[in-house]
C-alpha cells in the first residue's frame, strides 16, 4: 500500500507515514482516506511523516504535484485543518514536497514543514492554544 495511518487520540492528531516508492495514486488515496477519517472522528490536526519517501523517476510530475498541493486546500475548505509535514531524507523527494507545501499554503491551507517528527508533533499539539 505504501502508507500507514494511525491516530493519537490523546492529542487529536492523525498521522500518515509514507514509505519508500509510494506511487502518486497511493499518495492521493492516503490523503483521501486520512481526510475521511479526520471528518468521521472530528480530528483537525494531521502529521505526514515522509522521512522514508523516495520518489520514482518523474513521479509525480510537476503538474501532478501542483494539483495535489492545491487539492489539499480544496478538500479541506469545510474544516480548519492543520498539517505538519516531516520532510523526506531523499533530496529529490524533499524538493518536490516543499513545492507541494508551497502550493497548498498559497491556497490557504495551514501547513508547515519540519525536519524532525517530534518538532512537528509539538507544533500540532500547541496549535490553537
Amino acid at each position: 500500500m505504501g502508507y500507514e495511518i494511525s491516530t493519537d487520540d490523546r492529542n487529536g492528531i492523525l498521522e500518515i507515514r509514507l514509505s519508500k516508492g509510494l506511487a502518486h495514486r497511493d499518495h492521493l488515496k492516503a490523503r483521501d482516506e486520512a481526510l475521511a477519517l479526520c471528518r468521521a472522528r472530528n480530528l483537525q490536526k494531521i502529521l505526514v511523516d515522509a522521512r522514508e519517501l523516495v520518489l520514482a523517476n518523474g513521479s509525480p510530475s510537476t503538474t501532478e504535484l501542483f494539483e495535489f498541493g492545491a487539492s489539499w486546500a480544496e478538500q479541506t475548505a469545510s474544516m480548519a485543518f492543520l498539517l505538519a509535514g516531516v520532510y523526506p531524507r531523499d533530496a529529490a523527494a524533499r524538493q518536490y514536497l516543499k513545492f507541494g507545501e508551497t502550493v497548498a499554503f498559497n491556497r490557504g491551507f495551514v501547513t508547515r514543514g519540519f525536519d524532525d517528527v517530534e518538532q512537528a508533533r509539538a507544533w500540532l499539539r500547541n496549535a490553537g492554544k
